[in-house]
């Protein structure tokens, strides 16, 4: 008998497990369960377009891309890993980007080799066997991949934004920022972050009480008898004080990540909406942490910080109530930047902790979807459409409340700056 070369046999195997993969995903039921997540938009079909033939194909008529002609795999880097909830997530390292899919899409991901071109998986989806006898799947199954390539975790580059999503795009990145690298955060956080890992339930009972007697202190220092000081305040010295804070508000963020085993990636000021600028920590691997308290954590880490420096103010008003009277200027700013950070109709701390207490991710952004569809029309992804009406509306009543009360704090903002340049 003669023996056949290992290059052959390994082929053989090769074809085989291809035949198999295509046999396996007949039988998922991809009707049933779309992709959920951090998918941003849903891609329109691009280029010239070919119509499946139900006879030659095993599929009804359907138009596809001609990108799905060639070989459809995954881009370099892109991995499949197990997020906050459990949830599968797909992580682009090139981009950052992390993708939320459902535990079908999440079994599909073997598939995305680059042996397999686009018509053949469609082919496939369409003699899937599910529950409910042979069916076709292949529609879904474009839209799930349409929707991968439109978040940019395929080989296939995104198609260009168009119209509304092209203006809307361009308007989220005007927030000019300058970076600090995370080496640098990393030498600095090092050592409290080991601690808090060590000892985790020892830094949770301080957190908590030094928030009960910072609340304290601030409840004593509103109530303090004092006479009103009526000259200003040393605005150097408060702006000073202000500043210190955020820097160690950001690095509390980061402290915490570090300390759940989650790298920062980096830290810098940013103008937001070329009006209020702001210390940040990018803080995108927490997407990593499985539970809901750990990512609550990382959110109310930095709060935690600002009450702290309040309770510390009070504290200092309390002991010298004559010559720190000046304390209640920075106290009062102290307290507004607290409520602010607190505040789930902002991008902010509050809203990332409201949002991991009830097991939410990227709620801002859904929220934010649905209005731009329903402004502008821009076409939602297949996991936005998904959604029950009952959760859309939900969302969409978020998106409404949460940017008009920004687009009335931005105002406010814009016209008290234009008064103080003004007066000048």
């Amino acid at each position: 008998m003669q023996r056949v070369p290992r290059v052959q046999r390994v082929q053989r195997v090769q074809r085989v497990q291809r035949v198999l993969r295509l046999q396996w995903l007949q039988q998922l039921c991809l009707g049933t369960d779309q992709t959920q997540g951090r998918v941003r938009r849903h891609a329109p079909l691009a280029g010239g377009r070919d119509r499946m033939s139900p006879h030659d194909k095993g599929a009804t008529a359907l138009a596809v891309p001609d990108w799905l002609r060639e070989p459809v795999g995954l881009a370099p880097g892109v991995t499949l890993v197990t997020g906050a909830g459990g949830h599968p997530l797909l992580f682009h390292p090139g981009t950052g980007t992390y993708v939320r899919l459902s535990r079908t899409g999440a079994s599909l991901v073997p598939l995305l080799d680059g042996t397999h071109t686009g018509t053949a998986l469609l082919a496939a989806a369409g003699r899937s066997r599910g529950p409910e006898g042979v069916r076709d799947r292949a529609a879904a199954l474009l839209t799930f991949l349409s929707d991968l390539r439109a978040a940019g975790v395929l080989s296939v580059p995104p198609e260009q934004l168009r119209g509304a999503a092209r203006v809307l795009a361009r308007l989220a990145r005007l927030t000019p920022r300058v970076r600090i690298p995370a080496r640098y955060l990393t030498r600095l956080i090092g050592p409290p972050a080991a601690a808090m890992a060590r000892f985790p339930r020892l830094a949770v009972i301080a957190a908590l009480l030094v928030a009960a007697a910072s609340a304290t202190a601030v409840i004593m220092a509103l109530t303090l008898p004092i006479a009103p000081v009526f000259g200003g305040p040393r605005w150097t010295l408060i702006l000073g004080a202000l500043l210190t804070q955020a820097a160690v508000h950001e690095l509390s963020h980061a402290t915490a990540c570090q300390a759940l085993g989650i790298p920062v990636r980096e830290a810098g000021v940013k103008l937001f909406c070329l009006l209020i600028p702001l210390t940040y920590v990018d803080r995108t691997d927490a997407y990593r942490i499985r539970s809901r308290a750990g990512r609550a954590a990382v959110a109310l880490a930095g709060p935690l910080v600002d009450v702290a420096a309040a309770g510390l103010s009070s504290l200092l008003i309390l002991t010298y109530p004559a010559q720190l009277s000046e304390l209640r200027w920075l106290l009062g700013l102290q307290l507004i930047v607290v409520v602010n950070n607190l505040n789930p109709l902002l991008p902010t701390d509050g809203h990332h902790a409201v949002e991991a207490a009830i097991g939410e991710l990227n709620m801002g952004h859904r929220a934010s979807a649905y209005l731009a569809h329903a402004l502008f029309r821009v076409p939602l992804s297949s996991a936005h459409r998904a959604i029950s009406p009952a959760r859309r509306r939900t969302y969409l009543a978020y998106g409404v409340v949460s940017t008009a009360f920004l687009a009335m704090t931005l105002t406010m903002i814009a016209i008290n700056l234009s008064r103080l340049i003004y007066v000048r």
